[in-house]
């Protein structure tokens, strides 16, 4: 826990996801795909806010929006931004797996966009999709990102190629970890997972799924000509994106995959 949290203080992540175009089609997907239910009066937690860019923008819309965060730095800079922009969202500093503070069928969306990246434990993920079910209304919705393990190894090839061995690539093909010492410290604090496994997590944990989308497609691997676009040539590149991001053969590939999923009602 120490780990992750000193590897996300002081972390911009606002410029992660708006400095470049292949980041920033992580956001506009995100936010195209959960367009529907970002009306007015929509109760929206999302764990794992970080400083904030999803639950800055949803209370912008109108939601209702509850951020939490476990990196003290993070919650500061998000109290920060709200405050400066006189928004009005309730944050709180926790974990995923334990927001308590949440009332039980209380949320009409619950957006869990980075923790998926870091619980490395079986039971720390479905504690999260569980605490998810808590706080979701009947009919609520969940959208649950996770970084392929796939892609993960492709980047690996592609920039680091001293990781290329096979104690490597059989953890992080068989567990979805990385240990080695000579991998980043994101690597070293990060959990990869699967489609598959993506979509069994938030299917046992009693949610019926609704779309699950490759939130990057291919283009990570495209970084040197998108990033170069000109604003109509990335706006033509996005909308072809959000026409083909629903085809299964791309999940693997993409470096974000989205699940998005319904409480069932009882």
């Amino acid at each position: 826990m120490d780990a992750l949290i000193e590897q996300y203080t002081s972390a911009d992540e606002d410029s992660r996801l708006t400095r470049q175009y292949i980041t920033r089609m992580e956001f506009d997907t995100t936010m195209h795909v959960l367009y529907g239910w970002l009306t007015p009066g929509t109760c929206v937690a999302e764990l794992g806010a970080a400083t904030g860019r999803y639950s800055l923008t949803f209370a912008q819309m109108g939601c209702k929006v509850t951020a939490v965060e476990l990196v003290p730095d993070q919650v500061r800079i998000l109290r920060e931004k709200a405050g400066v922009s006189d928004i009005d969202i309730d944050i709180h500093q926790g974990s995923a797996c334990e927001v308590s503070f949440i009332a039980d069928n209380s949320q009409d969306l619950c957006v869990i966009l980075g923790p998926l990246y870091h619980l490395q434990t079986e039971q720390e993920r479905r504690r999260a999709l569980e605490e998810a079910m808590r706080i979701l209304k009947p009919g609520g919705v969940v959208a649950v990102a996770y970084i392929s393990r796939f892609f993960v190894a492709g980047l690996f090839a592609q920039q680091f190629p001293h990781l290329m061995t096979p104690h490597v690539l059989d953890e992080l093909k068989r567990g979805g970890l990385v240990s080695s010492p000579e991998a980043a410290q994101f690597f070293n604090v990060g959990y990869f997972a699967t489609p598959e496994e993506m979509t069994l997590l938030v299917e046992e944990r009693g949610f019926a799924i609704e779309r699950h989308i490759a939130t990057d497609g291919f283009g990570r691997y495209l970084a040197s000509g998108i990033n170069h676009f000109n604003p109509e040539q990335y706006d033509a590149w996005l909308a072809y994106h959000l026409e083909t991001c629903d085809e299964p053969s791309l999940l693997g590939a993409s470096n974000h995959g989205l699940v998005i999923a319904r409480k069932c009602c009882l």
